[in-house]
């Protein structure tokens, strides 16, 4: 994988967002005729989606042609759970790939074989075959605008907004590109930036901040979980087979034990060990998880996350940020998930 870097925004600043990055603003009316809420509302359509930029400005990238097991060492390496294609010969922005995609792929080519799961090294075996040495990221991603990759760019020059109401609306879309008008790759916003500024600007959010989770509306949506002694596997298939990213782990009393997501494809070693872990139980996955986290100081939450009926979008929102995690468990009195909230539920009640 390479690394393309795009240019910083220039512009007149009149009203910043707190952002990682330089927010430029247009001139905006903030006069006491509009609502707290309201005015950051403006600041958001006023704010240049293309400000918000990576850590120290750079994406990595792959390129269709490249070899699947280069790219996947690259994501583990760099710890990324998906990176944007380009087209080689000119360099447009193509899709997405992502971890699990990969997973799939040496899954079905190789087949559930217990040469696979007792494999400490599924790269040493895709090395010693020659027909799977030769795939590449084109044959991974033949058609990649899928309902789980959708096809959502925006333009330089859009609304920090404009991706806001993409990100609430569009299932599955879980960071959008940033392209210019040759379809060249500026930047990408994910749905983690977003929270992350909405959580540094609360105090501009106005009485939005303390509507109480049980008033919010997606508070009685499914919650989608799975049995801790499933395999671990079978919860990322379930993930994709349901169209989300994440699934309660629940055990015989239906007591809320922990969560699994697509992001814990990212915390293993970097051996590439993980089809071995993949045929463990979903308590094992995460045990050993939870064990490399807390010895390499990862970002993985110690504890499960969860708030209560009567909490407020702004303590949802704090600990959406702080624990970086993509979805939070409302449980009741006796441990039991009654509802999630996801990243995009907290964006849509942002623009609802």
């Amino acid at each position: 994988m390479s690394a393309v870097v795009g240019e910083p925004a220039e512009g007149p600043v009149q009203k910043r967002l707190k952002t990682d990055a330089s927010v430029v603003v247009g001139a905006v009316p903030l006069s006491g005729e509009f609502s707290t809420s309201d005015r950051f509302l403006r600041l958001l359509i006023s704010t240049k989606a293309d400000v918000v930029r990576p850590p120290d400005n750079k994406i990595f990238v792959a390129n269709r042609t490249d070899k699947i097991t280069d790219v996947w060492k690259g994501m583990v390496q760099h710890n990324f759970l998906s990176v944007p294609v380009l087209q080689k010969t000119k360099n447009k922005w193509y899709g997405f790939i992502d971890m699990y995609d990969i997973v799939k792929f040496v899954v079905d080519f190789f087949g559930e074989t217990e040469e696979l799961k007792n494999s400490e090294d599924w790269t040493k075996l895709a090395a010693a075959s020659e027909e799977f040495s030769k795939k590449t990221v084109n044959d991974v991603m033949k058609y990649p605008l899928t309902r789980r990759n959708p096809f959502f760019p925006i333009h330089e020059g859009y609304s920090l907004f404009s991706a806001i109401e993409g990100m609430a609306r569009e299932r599955g879309l879980h960071r959008i590109p940033v392209i210019n008008e040759d379809r060249k790759l500026i930047t990408i916003i994910t749905q983690s930036q977003l929270v992350s500024i909405l959580s540094r600007n609360l105090d501009i959010l106005g009485d939005k901040k303390d509507k109480p989770v049980y008033a919010m509306s997606n508070y009685f949506e499914e919650v989608i979980s799975i049995h801790e002694d499933s395999l671990a596997i079978e919860a990322f298939r379930t993930m994709v087979d349901k169209n989300v990213s994440g699934l309660a782990v629940i055990d015989k009393e239906g007591k809320l034990t922990a969560a699994i997501s697509m992001k814990d494809l990212k915390a293993m070693s970097t051996d590439a060990r993980l089809f071995w872990r993949l045929y463990q139980t979903v308590h094992n996955f995460l045990l050993k998880i939870r064990k490399e986290n807390n010895e390499t100081s990862g970002d993985r939450p110690r504890t499960i996350v969860t708030v209560k009926p009567s909490d407020t979008l702004e303590t949802v929102v704090k600990k959406l940020a702080e624990q970086k995690v993509h979805r939070i468990f409302i449980t009741d009195d006796h441990k039991k998930p009654v509802g999630v909230i996801s990243l995009k539920d907290v964006l849509q009640e942002i623009i609802s």
